[in-house]
C-alpha cells in the first residue's frame, strides 16, 4: 500500500492528539535514545523530540515517500525504511513508541517481545492502537467486503480484529 504524505498531513490535527496523549502517559524517565515505529512523516517523532530534547531519534517506516517527508522535516533523526513487523530493533532504546501503526502488523506476541527486548533497563514501551473494529462503520465495511462482487479480491485483505483485548497486552 502506498502512502501520500500530503494527504496524510491534511489530517495532522486529528493525528497529533493521540500522540500527545500517549506521550503524556510515559513515566518520568531519562530518554537518551528513542525509537518511533511507523513514524510516517515524523509527527510523532517531532513530539518525542519536543518532550525529550537531546534524545537521539530513530524512525522506522515502510513508505519511502513518508520517510522523505520525515527527513525533510526532521533531518537530525535517523530514518530507516523497513517493515516494522519483521524489522529487528537493536537493543539500547530508552523509549520505544508506536502511534496507530501496530494494528497493521500481525503476530503481536512476537512483535511485543522484540520491542521489549530493545528497551534499556527502566525504559518505556508506549503504544497506541485503535480498537474500534466492532463499530457500526467497521461492521458495515466487513459486510460490503464480504458480499460484493469484489469479495474474491478484497476478502483476503480484511482484518477483522487486528488488536487483542487490552488485558492480553
Amino acid at each position: 500500500m502506498s502512502w501520500d504524505p500530503q494527504v496524510y498531513l491534511s489530517f495532522a490535527d486529528h493525528r497529533e492528539r493521540p500522540i500527545g496523549e500517549l506521550i503524556a502517559r510515559i513515566p518520568p524517565i531519562e530518554v537518551k535514545r528513542a525509537l518511533d515505529l511507523g513514524c510516517g512523516t515524523a509527527n510523532s517523532t517531532a513530539a518525542i523530540a519536543k518532550c525529550f530534547p537531546g534524545a537521539g531519534l530513530t524512525g522506522v517506516d515502510n513508505s519511502p515517500d513518508m520517510l522523505a517527508q520525515a527527513r525533510a522535516d526532521l533531518p537530525e533523526a535517523e530514518w530507516i525504511e523497513a517493515d516494522i513487523g519483521t524489522w529487528q530493533p537493536p537493543h539500547g532504546f530508552d523509549l520505544v513508541l508506536s502511534n496507530a501503526a501496530l494494528q497493521w502488523v500481525d503476530g503481536h506476541d512476537e512483535l511485543f517481545a522484540r520491542l521489549l527486548n530493545a528497551l534499556n533497563k527502566g525504559g518505556a514501551l508506549a503504544v497506541q492502537m485503535p480498537r474500534n473494529f466492532t463499530a457500526p462503520s467497521h461492521l458495515l465495511l466487513h459486510e460490503t467486503v464480504e458480499d460484493g462482487p469484489w469479495a474474491e479480491k478484497t476478502l483476503p485483505l480484511l482484518r477483522r480484529a487486528p488488536v487483542d483485548d487490552p488485558e492480553i497486552y
